[in-house]
């Protein structure tokens, strides 16, 4: 009887180390294995901070906003309401935004951190990223290799722990780690079974570059463009998975994305989803389930930047 219990805890301690909760960058920090995401319609700001101090209840540690989101101040007003009741401490939690789009040079990267964390009520986010390497907004000038050197000068003045980028593409990765002295430790691109990504997802793993996934779960929930893409939680492949590990299909799409070694993005503002979004840790996909939800792919993006698509893009959402 020794045994077997003996037996059991050791599988039970093996099953916790399989499934991790956070994984190592390439600056030494580790960064929670999933984020809470908070894009949404500017006139449903009143929803965020509800939202994130539920998140954060629920067993989030990893927080993504963006100055482009115009919700920096809710998010904030949520990290110090569960600091200030106890549910967490600063260092236990990990902050992500993202610089304002409107900032197209080196020197302008400090001053807009500055504000962020003013917004946030902190003195320092855990990661900074540039949002885009493209000139969305049409700035006078605009580089992102010069903006990549003032992320580098925050960095320097730890205002931020950990830097790295957003829909950058392979060419844009090499130009940064051709010209710079610090390598991005992440790069935030859209990643979810209708658009795999593999190429740049593959690129950036073989440089150590970590990759955040967002919008997850594609056009399995509404968005600005459709893009006439059929997807849905109801797709047999995704059910037939769910039913063999006894999850929901939400829950596989997620855990899909974790065990291509990515960190998603899933954003809700509703209670009982934001809890299953995080329902990740008693089990991984086989090799056969990553390449049967690959097939699923499409290359169709949810967010394509150029004009016409930001337009809407930028409507949709009131920024």
């Amino acid at each position: 009887m020794y045994r077997i219990l003996n037996f059991l805890v050791i599988v039970s301690v093996i099953n916790a180390d399989v499934l991790p909760k956070s994984v190592l960058l390439n600056d030494g920090r580790r960064i929670p294995i999933i984020s809470y995401g908070t894009l949404g319609k500017t006139q449903d700001l009143d929803l965020i901070k509800p939202a994130v101090i539920q998140a954060i209840e629920s067993g989030y540690r990893q927080i993504d906003t963006a100055a482009a989101y115009e919700n920096e101040e809710q998010v904030g007003e949520a990290i110090a309401d569960v600091i200030s009741r106890g549910i967490v401490t600063r260092e236990e939690l990990w902050i992500t935004t993202k610089l304002n789009l409107e900032v197209g040079t080196r020197e302008g990267v400090l001053p807009a951190l500055q504000a962020s964390l003013k917004k946030l009520k902190l003195d320092y986010v855990d990661l900074y990223l540039i949002h885009s390497p493209e000139n969305l907004v049409l700035v006078q000038e605009y580089d992102y290799l010069n903006v990549w050197k003032g992320v580098e000068d925050v960095r320097r003045l730890n205002l931020t722990r950990s830097i790295g980028v957003s829909n950058f593409n392979i060419t844009d990765i090499n130009r940064v780690l051709a010209n710079s002295e610090m390598v991005p430790s992440v790069n935030e691109v859209e990643v979810n079974p209708t658009y795999t990504n593999s190429e740049i997802i593959a690129h950036c793993q073989s440089l150590n570059i970590t990759i955040l996934s967002y919008a997850p779960f594609g056009f399995m929930v509404p968005r600005p463009i459709d893009y006439n893409v059929t997807s849905t939680f109801k797709d047999p492949v995704l059910v037939r998975i769910a039913q063999k590990y006894g999850k929901t299909t939400s829950q596989v799409v997620l855990r899909y994305l974790i065990d291509r070694k990515t960190i998603p993005i899933p954003r809700s503002t509703n209670t009982e989803r934001i809890k299953l979004n995080i329902d990740l840790f008693d089990f991984r996909l086989s090799q056969e389930d990553i390449s049967s939800i690959n097939e699923l792919n499409k290359d169709v993006k949810v967010y394509n930047f150029d004009q016409e698509a930001l337009a809407i893009l930028f409507d949709y959402y009131g920024l």
